[in-house]
């Protein structure tokens, strides 16, 4: 008998085709027999809100991120409920429709008097506002919101509900007047607050647009990309869109019923409170949930110390060095955190230091003479990076990596390795004296490098994605180190985007 199975791309079973049996098979005999299966409803909806192929399409933390109804490493299950991410959907939804009603309050909707002139360019400068606001915004955030996704996706649903209290309060604004005497704040009619209320809204709504629009590409990566099967992005992007639009769809219609319940300036805000207040808490769950698998600067962080104690045990009792896998550090990573603090990870939130990466080379130069300059450099000869401290906090734990031409993401995490154990051979207060400073810096560099090479393989091994980076922020500089005849040597500096 010859069978063949069709499937779809998340591997189910669609149709079947076999031939017939016994005396009756022929050679040449034709397909006889169809066993077509049937479409249940929750396959259909399925393949409508999720992407083609998925589960193996996706990374497996994919909808846990979706259904966002627990933080960890706890598996969800169909019967969780309440689905958190449709409560932030409704909260969102709900919320802007009370923001919506406030700022056509503030307008003049329902008065006589009020001039739809004037409301045309109160809502052109909001844009104006508006549109400025995401071109300072995607030249300042723009290259860090990749490596910091997480903090940025959550950040966002920050300025979105900031102007979202900013407008609910324009309305109430118009009564408000600012003196410059004594208590400087009296209620008489005035629009100047309220304009500027509407301006802040815009300009944290563009906000909110930057962000989210990076950090949401970068989960999108992540999620299409760290499946067992290769994802769509666009098919991603796609279905992402459905999920949300009929989301906020029963939010509006929701809110609409909601709306005639809710007329008082007390109700009003005592409810938007309590939505903005779901809505962050659901989103802070969304990203909990995320396991992302490239190092940033934090996660590095974490990684490497966990990696250095293990090695210490190593050298006592012989148990190999182990490194923590992306599912691990994700119980351990923190939403907001300043990316250039250097942290005892084995101590309870010990800080010791900061460490920039992609300095200009003029940050660490300007302390340094001729010869302890060549002394510097010629210990980092063999390295893709210059690692020293800062000239202009030298009595401080600021230090400075200098990328040289042709950096790598390896050469970025083994600089930030190398900070990580000069910030913890200076315990925070760095050494006053240049020699101790050399030697401290060098004997660290023997460290790392013993270290190094193990911590990579494990690395790869435990599932990090190496290569992706994560480390660089900004636009870093490039130098390349070039040594004349005699006396003479030169740094040239390059500005790279990376």
């Amino acid at each position: 008998m010859l069978t063949i199975v069709e499937r779809d791309e998340s591997g189910r079973i669609t149709m079947e085709y076999s031939t017939a049996t016994g005396r009756r098979a022929k050679e040449n005999s034709a397909i006889i027999a169809v066993d077509e299966r049937k479409t249940d409803w929750s396959h259909f909806f399925a393949s409508v809100f999720l992407p083609a192929g998925y589960p193996t399409s996706v990374s497996p933390d994919y909808l846990q991120y979706v259904l966002a109804a627990h933080a960890g490493n706890v598996q969800l299950t169909r019967l969780q409920i309440p689905n958190i991410q449709a409560m932030q959907a409704f909260c969102s939804s709900l919320a802007g429709l009370m923001a919506s009603r406030a700022v056509l309050q503030g307008h003049g909707v329902g008065n006589a008097s009020a001039s739809a002139t004037h409301a045309i360019l109160i809502t052109v400068v909001q844009d104006i506002f508006g549109r400025l606001t995401t071109i300072v915004a995607a030249y300042y955030l723009g290259t860090s919101l990749y490596p910091e996704a997480k903090t940025y996706r959550l950040l966002a649903d920050v300025f979105n509900d900031v102007s979202i209290l900013l407008d609910a309060l324009s309305p109430y604004l118009s009564a408000v007047t600012i003196s410059y005497k004594y208590p400087f704040v009296s209620s008489g009619p005035s629009s100047s607050l309220r304009i500027l209320s509407l301006c802040l809204s815009g300009a944290f709504r563009a906000l909110c647009g930057v962000a989210a629009g990076g950090s949401k590409a970068a989960l999108t990566m992540h999620f299409a990309s760290d499946g067992k099967g290769t994802g769509d992005v666009g098919d991603l992007s796609a279905k992402d869109a459905s999920k949300e639009t009929v989301l906020a769809l029963f939010g509006m219609l929701a809110g609409t019923v909601v709306m005639h319940y809710v007329d008082s300036a007390r109700t009003t805000y005592t409810v938007l409170v309590i939505l903005i207040f779901c809505h962050l808490s659901a989103n802070y769950l969304a990203v909990r949930v995320v396991t992302m698998r490239s190092l940033n600067r934090q996660r590095a962080n974490v990684v490497w110390m966990a990696f250095r104690s293990s090695s210490n045990a190593q050298n006592k009792n012989g148990a190999a060095a182990l490194v923590l896998t992306p599912e691990e550090m994700a119980t351990r990573e923190n939403i907001f955190f300043d990316p250039s603090a250097l942290y005892d990870a084995t101590m309870p939130r010990t800080l010791l230091g900061h460490c920039h990466v992609g300095s200009a080379f003029k940050a660490v130069m300007s302390s340094l003479s001729t010869s302890q300059l060549r002394q510097v450099l010629d210990i980092f000869s063999d390295e893709m990076y210059i690692l020293w401290y800062s000239a202009e906090a030298p009595d401080s734990s600021v230090l400075h990596i200098c990328l040289k031409h042709g950096h790598t993401p390896p050469d970025h995490l083994k600089g930030w390795a190398h900070a990580q154990e000069l910030a913890l051979a200076s315990k925070g207060k760095p050494p006053r004296a240049f020699e101790e400073r050399l030697d401290t810096v060098r004997a660290t560099l023997v460290r790392v490098t013993e270290l190094f090479a193990p911590f990579l393989a494990g690395a790869l091994t435990a599932g990090w994605k190496i290569e992706e980076g994560g480390l660089l922020a900004g636009s870093p500089r490039t130098i390349s180190v070039e040594c004349g005849s005699g006396d003479e040597a030169g740094v040239l500096e390059d500005r790279k985007n990376v």
